[in-house]
């Protein structure tokens, strides 16, 4: 083996071993405000509870990779064993820059406890219960699939997230605003354009990883979340389906949002 091939086998091996104990995924803008027309560095982390490792670009793992500001763009990511992963220069305005994976696979074995752990972490048994005929315990095939979202804001006008209609998932923050700062905030998630209940969303906190407030969507799709102080945010929810894809009982998708509060 070369010593070229020898790298890629050990990045991808290391990749995956990741990806099945890392639970959330999320962009980490190097600057979540900043003025129109700056660079601002993206790297891609898969984690737990907001802490994580920085994962490379990959264009076999990723289906999607864009920004939409006054116009939408194709992020072009750095290949190899990269952080960041990509870069982006900023619209004026509110820039929502979004990264969706190419399906990954697990199968949770007899005995593994990690699925019985993962269901009611993520308040699961409700979205299961929905498909009875759909194994419910070990052992158990899933593929799942990462929509991320994180907002980069760019001068001092109002602004409002909106369904890009770029994601199979997709959480949106309601209301307008020039900087995020310590309140109540609602979160609607979609599926596709209609509004999805029974959800759980969870906000984590970054300074101390902690679940700072966390609710099911309701029958409007939305969930009302308290980001209590200056810090940045990760939103995140999973919904889970039966999969099309005979091979596998279910089809996961994580989607998130980052976002920083600022005083």
């Amino acid at each position: 083996m070369t010593i070229a091939r020898s790298l890629t086998f050990s990045v991808g091996l290391l990749i995956w071993s990741t990806q099945i104990q890392g639970h959330e995924f999320w962009i980490e803008p190097s600057k979540h405000y900043t003025a129109a027309n700056n660079t601002v560095a993206l790297i891609l982390k898969v984690g737990e509870t907001f802490r994580g490792s920085a994962q490379p670009y990959l264009p076999v793992d990723t289906a999607m990779f864009i920004v939409i500001g006054q116009t939408k763009r194709e992020i072009l990511g750095i290949l190899g064993d990269s952080r960041p992963a990509a870069t982006v220069a900023v619209d004026d305005g509110l820039n929502r820059v979004i990264h969706q994976s190419t399906p990954f696979s697990i199968r949770f074995g007899d005995d593994d406890e990690r699925w019985a752990n993962y269901i009611m972490l993520d308040g699961l048994q409700r979205q299961l219960n929905q498909h009875p005929a759909i194994p419910q315990v070990v052992p158990v095939t899933e593929r799942y699939v990462r929509v991320a979202k994180s907002f980069i804001k760019a001068g001092q006008a109002k602004v409002n997230d909106s369904l890009s209609g770029e994601m199979p998932f997709e959480l949106v923050l309601e209301g307008q605003w020039t900087q995020i700062t310590p309140g109540n905030y609602s979160f609607t998630l979609y599926d596709g354009q209609i509004p999805l209940d029974g959800v759980l969303v969870k906000a984590f906190r970054h300074s101390d990883r902690a679940v700072v407030s966390k609710g099911f969507t309701d029958a409007n799709g939305q969930v009302d979340l308290k980001l209590p102080s200056a810090d940045r945010y990760l939103i995140s929810g999973v919904v889970i389906r039966p999969d099309d894809d005979p091979k596998y009982d279910w089809i996961s998708h994580w989607p998130t949002i980052t976002l920083e509060v600022i005083q």
